[in-house]
């Protein structure tokens, strides 16, 4: 009973976070210049962070700059994309498909990580109940064909997970990669065959100058930040730790890995 009112109480907290946050992910954003990207605080997060920071040599090729979501799953994701708050998203194929389906005018460039979900746990052990991000069926069918396909599957608010698992109210999380760096337990890696973020861009740019400079400079991003020397740099950065190595080593035993746009 302590526990599900533990849980009950944080997840009235991230709502009341979300409801604040949607009128300022909604509203023009005057720091919001040039091709405007959505993204995650996640793995590809990162890597268009690395890409279209201020500081980044990629802003003398393109002009852009980004935004991180709380949810790319969230209807205020889906609102802020159909009133053209954004040219570029990153997504995850639920929500791209979603995307898609709805008629907005987007399409798929192209995936941008693979292999990025990850389970959590507290014990060396296949769990019997794992919290999952909500309206991600894809998280589900991978935990179930990797481990056991009796496991209890629970869907959560995203940011309620690490909470959930603490309390525990479930044996295990899954989670993208950075967000499994962020806490403690045992990590099992979730390979699969379909990617774990895509880039979706709005169909007036796609035979663009502007795109073409963009996939160039997102392609030389991909290449430097798959090298072990930058990703550490990288993520000692975003985790705010003095060295990523530790870091490095279980991203590339989880087979995470950043992926070109060919067109």
């Amino acid at each position: 009973m302590k526990n599900t009112r533990s849980l009950l109480y944080g997840g009235i907290f991230v709502i009341i976070i979300v409801c604040l946050g949607l009128s300022t992910l909604l509203s023009p954003r005057a720091e919001i210049k040039g091709l405007r990207i959505a993204c995650n605080d996640d793995a590809a997060g990162l890597l268009i962070k690395y890409l279209a920071n201020e500081d980044s040599a990629a802003l003398e090729i393109v002009n852009m700059s980004y935004q991180q979501l709380q949810d790319c799953c969230s209807s205020q994701t889906e609102l802020a994309l159909s009133a053209g708050n954004f040219d570029l998203a990153v997504l995850c194929p639920d929500g791209a498909d979603k995307l898609l389906a709805s008629g907005q005018p987007y399409q798929i460039l192209g995936t941008v990580v693979v292999n990025a979900t990850v389970l959590v746990a507290n014990q060396d052990a296949v769990p019997h109940t794992v919290g999952y991000m909500n309206a991600r069926e894809i998280q589900k069918e991978l935990v179930w064909s990797n481990l056991n396909s009796s496991i209890e599957m629970k869907p959560m608010l995203p940011a309620g997970l690490p909470y959930a698992l603490e309390r525990g109210v479930v044996d295990g999380i899954v989670l993208d990669i950075l967000g499994a760096l962020k806490v403690g337990g045992y990590r099992t890696p979730l390979p699969s065959e379909h990617p774990t973020s895509v880039l979706v861009v709005h169909k007036d740019l796609m035979d663009s100058p502007d795109l073409a400079s963009f996939i160039k400079a997102y392609n030389q991003a991909v290449e430097e930040m798959n090298s072990p020397e930058i990703l550490m740099l990288e993520l000692a950065k975003n985790l705010e730790i003095e060295n990523g190595g530790k870091e490095v080593k279980v991203w590339r035993e989880m087979g995470v890995k950043f992926q070109s746009i060919v067109r």
